[in-house]
């Protein structure tokens, strides 16, 4: 599957939707999903929304030991 296949997607305000292979909640910031049939059925539904993952924070560099 390539990611034209994949979509960051999260639950509409005020609702809960649940994956539909691990049952857990959709996390209200959204995940990466791949669009199948379920889940294109949500989007349009209205129950979730299509939008760009959170970016990432910057990391920290490990500082090099001297020796």
């Amino acid at each position: 599957m390539n990611n034209d296949n994949r979509a960051h997607l999260a639950p509409a305000p005020g609702l809960v939707v649940r994956d539909p292979e691990t049952f857990a909640p959709l996390p209200p910031e959204g995940a990466p999903k791949p669009l199948n049939s379920y889940w294109r059925r949500r989007l349009r539904d209205g129950d979730v929304t299509q939008g760009q993952p959170p970016a990432a924070k910057p990391g920290r560099t490990p500082k090099a030991k001297e020796e």
